[in-house]
């Protein structure tokens, strides 16, 4: 489904034209079913991105009852008006599942979302430590899958909260196996834009960005006690911004919030497709589609947050989702 006022990307060697902002359902909010959101509640809102001009709509067997809600949501919608995501957990108590468990947790998928195919399946996740194992286990499930036509396009997800260097995206880059990446990208956490991100453009791999604004980003108090810490760590040059406000210098009259700047940020690169955006509110969607897609955030800012905060090269504490 386009939309005049939505902007769209193509998403790597998919071809898939995505909208740049992306409906995703896990988080915090996971669709409202952490705020009790009534089924036609879920279903106002997944429409209401739709009519904005969203396409495309990421979930997980993990969220909730995500995918069962995007099934009832999405009933009635053009098959070919939306880009439906959804994954597979390949561990269980760390112990690798067979590959029968991704055929099965695919075919559960179809039956929950009410669809014959998925249009990127992602391998949800994965580390770089167990990359290679995962690889190795579970690609000809997923091109087998492919082959009857369940999944149109490969992907894998960082593990986001240790996966600090990007480390498993490029080896997954240059394996070509993936068409489609996930990764995690934010104010704090910035240092994709040296690494993952060439190197997908290079390739034409697909990125969707996720993260892309985490409840520490707009907590104050949250803020500072990371630049506190960092700078007593050595991982952040002290002074490099102000201890008491440390992000206050993105804003200005076309971006009012931390947040806005860190969406306009999260979709400066060229390299990314989409950025994933979780809410259970009508009016922080909007918020959300409104920073977006307004004015982008100021290349010297851009540059500014990959001086100060990418050497750091590692993330924020792990937190939940900011919905």
């Amino acid at each position: 489904m386009m939309n005049e006022r939505m902007q769209y990307r193509t998403l790597g060697r998919t071809g898939l034209n995505v909208s740049l902002l992306g409906l995703g359902s896990g988080g915090a909010s996971r669709l409202g079913q952490r705020y009790n959101l009534s089924t036609p509640e879920t279903e106002r809102l997944v429409k209401h991105a739709l009519d904005a001009g969203v396409n495309l709509i990421d979930t997980a067997p993990t969220y909730g009852d995500s995918e069962t809600l995007l099934g009832q949501a999405l009933g009635g919608v053009p098959r070919d008006q939306y880009v439906l995501c959804t994954k597979f957990q390949p561990f269980a108590s760390g112990d690798l599942l067979p590959p029968s468990d991704l055929r099965s947790s695919l075919e559960h998928s179809l039956r929950e979302l009410r669809t014959d195919f998925v249009d990127v399946f992602y391998l949800h996740g994965i580390g770089a430590a167990r990359y290679a194992a995962v690889r190795d286990h579970f690609v000809p499930e997923l091109l087998a899958a492919q082959q009857r036509g369940l999944i149109r396009h490969i992907g894998i997800t960082e593990q986001y909260q240790s996966d600090h260097l990007h480390e498993m995206a490029p080896r997954a880059i240059h394996d070509g196996a993936f068409d489609v990446i996930m990764v995690g990208f934010n104010l704090l956490s910035p240092s994709a834009v040296t690494t993952v991100l060439p190197l997908a453009s290079e390739h034409q791999i697909g990125i969707v960005v996720m993260c892309a604004v985490r409840s520490v980003l707009v907590n104050p108090t949250a803020v500072q006690a990371c630049v506190r810490e960092w700078e007593q760590a050595g991982l952040l040059q002290p002074g490099a911004v102000q201890p008491e406000a440390p992000l206050n210098w993105l804003l200005d009259d076309q971006t009012p919030s931390v947040a806005d700047a860190a969406y306009k940020f999260a979709a400066a690169h060229p390299a990314v497709g989409s950025v994933l955006t979780g809410t259970a509110s009508l009016d922080h969607f909007d918020a959300n589609l409104r920073a977006i897609l307004g004015p982008p955030l100021a290349q010297a800012k851009v540059q500014r947050v990959q001086d100060v905060f990418g050497p750091v090269r590692r993330n924020v504490q792990p937190e939940r989702v900011a919905r």
